[in-house]
């Protein structure tokens, strides 16, 4: 019989659809569908969960019931109504145990269903590449791909001998308990639990609240750690010293041990942050869950920080001190105050913390908020370079990371003179990422990318079967589309037309789609074609980025004066935008084009327009 994994991937597959469509309609997270295929979860929890994604795969009764069955589930056709319920079922399903993990070292762990925080992914989006600047504006704005990453924590040592139960039930008024669900690695010690008497805890108007639950623990009732005590204390300490007045931190008053409990709490008190987690032997993971989604931005999401430990060890208040600056730096990047939240991760690396996984993380922090702060700049995408080589170096499956790391180093070649070292950089790690996730497409549109700025003939042909793998998967998306057509057009292509006009038609709004149609038809010596689509790319972009492809159709209809304007107009633009690379963008050779004009010449012969096009100088 196949496992549950196995006849989920199956069905998956045959659906075609996505882990996180299929996350989306059924509500399960996108990381515990991932797990179960991957049979790094034994079994789910919620036979519902497993009803409802049946249904949206359109599995038949039987292939449903086989699903179930392998789920560890009493089959469809078998299940009992609630009225009719035997007390000996019942007692049975109530036993069944937690969804649960099993770790390389064969012990048994709850799910660490992903803890969620800030993200927002930026794909690379070359408006026009080295042969046209034009069309690559935007593309070094948006080169980093944002992604975010918090996640579960292991504090190793000993702490004074108070529940975190305890300290919740004698420091807190207590408020509406949640739903603890079976633990999965053994039956917790007996700690108190609160009665409710008053409503949840609630973030006031215009106050910032982080909830702190007590911790889950799986130990002897020898063995207790006041972790939730002591994590407050830390960060107490320090956001005083950051002079936050409108932050509270409270005691949740009941433990939570899953990212679903967590979520209930952050939506229930309003909070900005939930800290929780649980302790075992000496052993504590702690997550942090916040707002907004994070690792569903993951090319790999079990890849991310949040599913693996940190570690205090010995030197407790010291490793504390480090995990409450991770933790207000968090709590900075989710109230999106970049600048602060870059500035204490710095701190937090100061301190140089002891555990590699969040030394890893804050390394990943820093070169992730340092362009977003300081500008898509040489200098920015170089420090987050040699942050994202230090977080892999920790690291090395973090496969986001080398991603990141990637489309900094297209960024910075897109931003140099001397590009090929970095292009060739970039395509290793691009190479990587595709290897392990051959359907993600950022990696292999960016990968065209690169390969396109290389600009010889077999790197023509390998960005061509990039951007045809991109239209492959996700034919709704124009971004295949419009690259190919780049390509094309370089190459001489018969379908480079047909191309954007299908992007036209998915982005109607995207101006560089009809600046690369009046690009196009204007090198193609198609003048007349061209002007059309020249005057709405300029009409949507008034910057200057579209001056110079509308200047070689003006100036083909024999419109001088009004070519040499845009000639003026485009380089007024490169001045300002890009002065370090005025070489690049063809500063001079534009000088001599406007020269031409005047004298009442048109530059834009034959031979000169196939060299545009081929984007030889």
């Amino acid at each position: 019989m196949s496992t549950f994994g196995e006849l989920l991937k199956k069905y998956i597959e045959r659906a075609g659809i996505t882990d996180a469509e299929l996350a989306r309609s059924t509500g399960v997270q996108r990381q515990t569908i991932f797990r179960w295929k991957e049979g790094l979860t034994a079994r789910p929890r919620y036979r519902e969960d497993i009803v409802r994604i049946a249904a949206k795969l359109r599995l038949t009764p039987e292939e449903r019931d086989e699903l179930l069955l392998a789920a560890g589930f009493p089959p469809e056709h078998l299940k009992p109504s609630a009225d009719a319920l035997p007390v000996n079922i019942a007692a049975a399903t109530s036993a069944i145990p937690a969804e649960q993990t099993v770790t390389s070292g064969g012990d048994t762990l709850p799910n660490d269903k992903t803890a969620s925080t800030l993200a927002a992914e930026t794909v690379v989006q070359s408006q026009r590449l080295i042969d046209h600047p034009g069309l690559m504006l935007g593309v070094a704005a948006a080169l980093l791909l944002v992604i975010a990453l918090i996640g579960t924590i292991v504090l190793r040592t000993l702490f004074p001998q108070t529940t975190d139960a305890q300290t919740a039930s004698t420091t807190l008024t207590p408020a509406a308990a949640l739903e603890t669900p079976s633990p999965a690695l053994s039956t917790p010690s007996p700690t108190p639990s609160p009665t409710p008497s008053v409503a949840p805890i609630v973030a006031g108007p215009g106050e910032h609240l982080i909830v702190i639950a007590p911790f889950v623990g799986y130990t002897s009732d020898d063995f207790r750690f006041n972790i939730a005590g002591r994590i407050r204390e830390a960060l107490e300490a320090e956001l005083q010293q950051a002079g936050l007045t409108d932050v509270r931190i409270a005691l949740w008053p009941e433990a939570i041990a899953e990212a679903e409990q967590a979520e209930q709490a952050l939506k229930s008190s309003q909070a900005a942050m939930v800290i929780w987690g649980e302790y075992d032997a000496g052993r504590v993971r702690a997550g942090l869950t916040t707002a907004t989604l994070e690792d569903a931005y993951w090319v790999n999401p079990v890849d991310a920080p949040s599913s693996l430990p940190y570690v205090i060890n010995r030197d407790v208040p010291r490793d504390a001190r480090v995990f409450a600056l991770y933790t207000l730096a968090g709590y900075y990047r989710t109230v999106e105050e970049t600048e602060k939240a870059l500035a204490v991760y710095r701190r937090t690396l100061a301190q140089l913390p002891s555990d590699p996984t969040i030394s890893a993380s804050t390394h990943f922090y820093i070169a992730l908020l340092t362009p977003i702060v300081q500008g898509y700049t040489v200098q920015s995408l170089t420090a987050a370079i040699y942050h994202y080589t230090k977080t892999l170096e920790l690291q090395p499956t973090w496969e986001n990371a080398r991603y990141n790391r990637g489309t900094a180093l297209l960024g910075r070649a897109l931003l140099s003179l001397d590009e090929r070292a970095d292009l060739d950089a970039a395509i290793t790690d691009f190479d990587a990422v595709i290897r392990r996730y051959p359907n993600r497409i950022d990696p292999l549109l960016n990968r065209g990318i690169a390969y396109y700025q290389r600009n010889d003939d077999q790197a023509l042909n390998a960005a061509y079967n990039d951007f045809s793998g991109v239209i492959a998967l996700a034919p709704e998306d124009y971004r295949g589309y419009y690259h190919r057509a780049l390509v094309e057009i370089r190459r001489n292509g018969p379908s480079w037309a047909a191309d954007l006009e299908k992007a036209q038609r998915l982005a109607p709004d995207f101006a560089p789609v009809l600046n690369a149609l009046c690009w196009g038809y204007g090198t193609a010596g198609e003048a007349q074609t061209a002007l059309p689509y020249c005057d709405a790319a300029v009409a949507l972009d008034p910057t200057g980025a579209s001056f110079d492809s509308r200047a070689i159709a003006l100036a083909q209809l024999g419109r001088y004066e009004a070519a040499a304007a845009d000639l003026r107009a485009y380089l007024a633009w490169v001045q300002q935008e890009h002065p370090s690379l005025y070489a690049k963008y063809r500063g001079p050779r534009v000088e001599g084009w406007i020269e031409a004009l005047e004298r009442g010449e048109n530059p834009f012969t034959a031979d000169e327009l196939a060299l545009l096009r081929r984007g030889a100088e």
